[in-house]
């Protein structure tokens, strides 16, 4: 399906890194309009297009940004599956499904094809920890039945069952600096303190629920200088809040007692991103997706991730929304592509849902 590639790639050719996405944005506006939709944007700048139809009102959403490594990236064919060039990220994540959203609302308009209430949210900056769905104005939903987010990766026909809470915890060590070859003993290094912070933690998979990882150390300065700052970013999951309680509790106290062991201090910041959540065999949002797949004749598989999305805030203000796989692979990665048939295949699913 030409149109179907066409779209994709085009909408790869616009750079859209997370923060900088106005000039994407402006482009997904006029489609949406010229598709027939009505358009709006909320506080935080997401895009909303909303289609009437009969029935119940379904909600397709994917995010707008890519990672920064997928900046400049050019969609290379290669025989069936479409890549970047290897210099960059391709940036199916998260473009593969706008691609398949816009050709699907084109595809009703020109056929004339009947359909439920359609609304579709295009969210910004979802790559830095949901920031666009935190701006989620809630009141355009209201009419929502259930929705569908497509932003993972794997052969389409996969869907998430459940995800996880995510805090994200930054702290700024403070120690005294002092010239390392003279009097390094009057000196207190951060480097040191953050040092035992870390290597007394937990980290990386913690069980089969929750994980947790230091992402940044920073600590610039000379190295015949005893380091007095020291700052570093953290995150843990849990697919368990009370396990995620307990794994960030456990962070933040390696870190007070480090700053107390060397008589320095330690700032803390603590952030609860989003909450996890998970899916009955019984909802109706995954009735619908195994109907629409069956049609198609799809495999279903459904697995819980330890990956967060704009599924968890959805499903926090109380709307149903399933995260389904987007055919793509190797995402945030210079060897990610997606293969022709999944992305036809995925346009083929979300025709299908919003037609049923």
């Amino acid at each position: 399906m030409q149109i179907l590639i066409d779209t994709f790639t085009k909408l790869v050719s616009f750079d859209s890194v997370s923060y900088e996405e106005d000039q994407i944005a402006l482009l997904l506006e006029t489609a949406l309009l010229q598709a027939g939709l009505h358009t709006e944007y909320d506080e935080g700048e997401n895009l909303y297009g909303f289609l009437p139809g009969e029935g119940k009102t379904i909600l397709l959403n994917a995010h707008m940004d890519t990672v920064s490594l997928a900046r400049g990236a050019k969609v290379v064919e290669d025989g069936d599956i479409l890549r970047s060039d290897g210099t960059t990220a391709l940036g199916a994540d998260d473009k593969a499904a706008i691609a398949a959203i816009l050709v699907a609302l084109n595809t009703i308009k020109q056929q004339k094809i009947e359909h439920p209430n359609i609304v579709v949210l295009f969210t910004r900056s979802e790559e830095q920890g949901l920031v666009g769905a935190q701006s989620i104005d809630v009141s355009k939903l209201s009419a929502v039945s259930h929705g569908f987010t497509f932003d993972a990766s794997g052969p389409v026909g996969g869907a998430i069952s459940a995800a996880p809470s995510q805090d994200k915890i930054e702290a700024v060590f403070h120690g005294k600096g002092a010239h390392a070859g003279f009097k390094p003993e009057t000196g207190i290094s951060a480097i040191q303190m953050a040092s035992q912070a870390v290597s007394s933690m937990s980290l990386l998979r913690i069980d089969e629920e929750t994980t947790a990882n230091v992402g940044s150390f920073i600590a610039p300065g000379a190295k015949n200088i005893v380091c007095d700052k020291a700052t570093l970013v953290f995150e843990a999951r849990s697919l368990n809040p009370n396990k995620l309680a307990v794994q960030s509790t456990s962070m933040i106290d390696a870190m007070r007692s480090a700053a107390k062991d060397h008589g320095g201090s330690v700032d803390i910041t603590h952030e609860h991103q989003y909450e996890a959540y998970h899916h009955r065999e019984d909802a109706t949002v995954l009735k619908h997706f195994k109907e629409a797949c069956g049609s198609l004749g799809l495999p279903v598989s459904l697995a819980p991730t330890l990956g967060g999305s704009d599924a968890n805030v959805l499903n926090k203000l109380g709307i149903e929304t399933l995260v389904c796989t987007s055919g793509y692979e190797e995402p945030h990665t210079k060897s990610e592509y997606i293969p022709k048939k999944e992305l036809e295949n995925l346009f083929s699913l979300v025709l299908e849902l919003i037609t049923l």
